[in-house]
């Protein structure tokens, strides 16, 4: 063959391709969380969803029928997945939607999903599958543990705060004229958080919830918790698959080991931060009339509010122990650590007896004394009396401080409207003086 056709045929042959590195497949980590409700198994990562029908025979014993409980604002093509999940792992699967948010958590809603469960004829050996935010999920478990004798709930979480709060601590359920007092002894058999599902990478509530629980978690457990969770906060805010798997893993840990805890004094460290956040979402509501003159949050969100709870209680500890230069330390790194993660300070204006007020009746709704759970330490968490006087004290400072910051608002936002609207000084324009008429 000559040379000319040697290279004419080189040229024809085709390239040989050189065949690609498989993807890695997703890793997802399982963990056991044990509580006095019993154990919730935890499955985190990208594809853990793939596992949902698993999960739910595991549940089950025996496939028969599921349940599929989903938030009214859940993607209809993440719903036809997992009822597809659950169709090919043997089940017969009906479907039901509920209002997501905070809504959801009323006794109607409760009342409209023992219908559900009894036309599909669901029994005890029968699981609920839920996919929604943290109070879809809570409503969900609350009819499964008070179902027949109760019955399995696999839960697929779709925010942050379902996946770091719910997993140890379903939310109550409201009552007519009693919000927040209805809870279940029961958790969900299984917790499937995918990131592709719950990770958006907006600001939300529900997102800064998970946030506040993270902190407010680490705190309950121990300064070790602590310290990883600080290591950690940037991944969690980037949304990094690895950190944030291993931070919601760590502080579900944690938290489970606060509430299942032989020793009520520990077990309180789960209080940590709640009841003056309750008491600042009601007085928030009802800010004080001045409020109009200045730039307040008029919807901070419940997370914000949670994380004011948590600056407020840190900040009477170190009253109450002073002098303790350990818990002024203290105070300053949790400020910081909220900051970062985006728990920013609530600018509002409030009175601080109206304040006091709103706390005393959140706490005696739900007891006869009045105490509060303080930081004494890092993980040591305590209910704890606290003076009148001093509460006030306290509560005064804070309000204070929050109507400055609404009052600064006001004025940046006054000062670049002004700049803005005031009109532009013109300079006169030098006239030109024409040339001469030259002379024919």
């Amino acid at each position: 063959m000559s040379d000319e056709n040697t290279e004419a045929a080189e040229q024809a042959a085709p390239e040989a391709k050189i065949a690609p590195e498989p993807a890695p497949a997703p890793v997802v980590r399982r963990q056991s969380v044990v509580m006095r409700t019993g154990s919730c198994d935890m499955r985190v990562g990208t594809g853990a969803l793939d596992q949902l029908g698993n999960a739910a025979r595991i549940a089950a014993g025996k496939p028969s029928r599921a349940l599929l409980v989903s938030g009214d604002d859940i993607d209809a093509e993440l719903t036809e997945r997992c009822s597809r999940l659950l169709k090919d792992a043997g089940f017969a699967v009906s479907l039901t939607s509920v209002p997501a948010g905070r809504v959801a958590r009323s006794i109607e809603n409760v009342t409209a999903l023992y219908q559900g469960l009894a036309s599909e004829h669901v029994t005890a050996d029968d699981p609920i599958v839920v996919v929604g935010d943290a109070d879809v999920i809570s409503l969900a478990i609350f009819a499964g543990a008070t179902w027949h004798t109760g019955c399995p709930v696999v839960a697929v979480a779709t925010t942050l705060d379902a996946v770091t709060d719910v997993t140890v601590t379903p939310r109550p359920i409201d009552a007519p004229a009693a919000p927040d007092m209805l809870v279940a002894r029961g958790n969900a058999r299984f917790m499937i958080a995918d990131p592709s599902v719950f990770v958006s990478g907006d600001l939300t509530n529900s997102e800064l919830m998970g946030r506040a629980v993270m902190v407010a978690g680490a705190v309950s457990a121990g300064e070790n918790s602590f310290n990883e969770l600080a290591v950690r906060a940037d991944g969690v805010i980037a949304a990094a698959e690895d950190t944030l798997v291993a931070a919601i893993l760590d502080i579900t840990k944690s938290r489970a080991r606060v509430v299942s805890s032989s020793a009520l004094a520990m077990r309180q460290g789960i209080l940590y931060g709640q009841a003056i956040g309750r008491a600042l979402e009601r007085a928030v509501e009802s800010q004080h009339a001045d409020a109009a003159r200045y730039l307040v949050d008029e919807n901070p969100g419940s997370a914000r509010l949670f994380a004011e709870g948590l600056r407020i209680a840190a900040r009477l500890a170190a009253a109450k122990q002073a002098p303790d230069d350990k818990l002024v330390d203290f105070v300053f790194t949790q400020d910081g650590l909220l900051e970062k993660l985006g728990l920013s300070e609530v600018a509002c204006v409030i009175e601080p007896q109206a304040l006091l007020d709103c706390l005393k009746a959140e706490e005696f709704s739900r007891s006869n004394r009045f105490m509060l759970a303080l930081p004494l330490g890092f993980g040591r968490v305590r209910l704890t009396s606290v003076p009148d006087e001093m509460l006030l004290e306290h509560l005064s400072g804070w309000c204070k401080s929050r109507r400055k910051l609404a009052r600064r608002r006001a004025r940046e936002a006054a000062a670049v409207t002004e700049a803005t609207e005031a009109p532009k000084t013109s300079v006169p324009e030098t006239p030109v003086p024409e040339a001469p008429e030259q002379a024919n």
